[in-house]
């Protein structure tokens, strides 16, 4: 009752900016003087290739189609800072301020930790035409509260000149892994999602994952993942280098096409992005094993007490336009935001191989301990 409570309070102003942004033609910009300019914050989690996607082709693109609006990029590096964002929001929610996020991409259990406070504003396609464009079930998802804009899951990259038959399952990883020692290697998970989601994996071969993916959180939960810490301490020594852990996506991907490894796990549009710019051998694939790793939909919300909503609400119908979804797929490979019957068949085509089901994130919490007891269980060897 408290939430709906705090909605009632904002819906007038949310009406109000509807239909300010049903006044806004699509197609046509607007012209406006540099005076007339409002300046959007928009605050993006993500790793360095996410960050140039937002800096150098979309927030360009969006200004040159809509000019009256300036945007500034904050860059949250591997969602670094974006509990502190989050307590900065209910912090000024409850102040009764206004903020100066006016978007954010962020993590879908940020999204559901922000609904009770009354942090976001509720999503439709009467407020966001575009919004119908999107599988309704990633809408319900966030309870409405998040709009994807792009997907990617981590996948299994491998080098085929030496690996004729790569594992299908991920005990057939493991097996792999202990047959050549050396020749594959993980991030460490502080530092990256593609290690993260092999972590996870481990933890998922020993526990049900919707476990530990949703809202509720008890860390007396963790006493299950005891096996998982025993297997991957048991693993280290096949690891690359004895049990090296690269610091971050990229630099996986590039032992990978240094040939130092033939396997890893890989962000799917990492990987594909890497694999058209020629950073890693023609002989790379990429493949999604069984149960899969984890994935996501990259969730954009929007603050209801933003001060520049009508611009937010701009920008989000226009990530959800032909012109960006094709920015999305150009620079980074990842997945739409929109359904997939939007993109043309050559889109369908390139992602046949990794555009698969995919386990969930683990909640935002139970990941920080994840990446907390791996340090202490597997890198430290306690």
């Amino acid at each position: 009752m408290r939430r709906y409570s705090r909605l009632r309070g904002s819906a007038p102003v949310v009406l109000a900016l509807l239909a300010a942004v049903l006044l806004i033609p699509t197609s046509v910009p607007r012209s406006a003087g540099a005076a007339g300019q409002v300046t959007l914050n928009v605050y993006i989690n993500g790793d360095t290739n996410i960050f140039d996607l937002w800096n150098k082709s979309l927030l360009p693109a969006f200004t040159k189609r809509y000019p009256q609006y300036r945007t500034n990029m904050v860059a949250l590096l591997h969602g670094n800072g974006g509990q502190g964002v989050l307590d900065k929001l209910i912090a000024a929610k409850r102040a009764g301020r206004t903020t100066d996020v006016d978007l954010w991409e962020t993590e879908p259990s940020i999204v559901e930790q922000g609904i009770p406070e009354g942090l976001w504003v509720k999503l439709t396609d009467k407020l966001v035409a575009n919004l119908a464009k999107i599988p309704p079930e990633k809408i319900a998802a966030t309870q409405g509260y998040g709009a994807p804009y792009r997907g990617s899951s981590v996948v299994i990259g491998y080098n085929s000149a030496f690996v004729k038959n790569p594992p299908k399952t991920f005990d057939d990883l493991v097996a792999w892994i202990k047959a050549n020692p050396g020749k594959f290697t993980y991030c460490d998970p502080n530092t990256g999602g593609s290690g993260q989601a092999f972590v996870s994996a481990a933890i998922y071969k020993f526990v049900n994952p919707e476990k530990f993916a949703g809202s509720a959180y008890d860390p007396k939960e963790e006493s299950a993942w005891e096996p998982a810490w025993k297997l991957l301490r048991d693993l280290q020594p096949a690891m690359y280098n004895n049990g090296f852990h690269p610091n971050g996506n990229v630099a996986v991907l590039q032992l990978l096409g240094q040939q130092n490894i033939y396997m890893a796990s890989v962000w799917s549009d990492m990987g594909l992005d890497f694999y058209k710019r020629g950073l890693v051998p023609k002989t790379v694939k990429y493949e999604q094993i069984t149960p899969p790793l984890f994935g996501g939909d990259s969730t954009v919300t929007l603050p209801s007490f933003s001060a520049h909503l009508e611009g937010a609400l701009t920008l989000l119908n226009w990530l959800l336009t032909p012109e960006a979804q094709e920015l999305v797929i150009r620079d980074v490979s990842g997945y739409p935001g929109v359904d997939w019957k939007y993109m043309p068949e050559s889109v369908r085509r390139q992602f046949a191989d990794v555009a698969k089901p995919y386990s969930p994130l683990p909640n935002a919490k139970y990941l920080a301990d994840i990446k907390r007891l791996w340090h202490d269980r597997v890198a430290a060897g306690q």
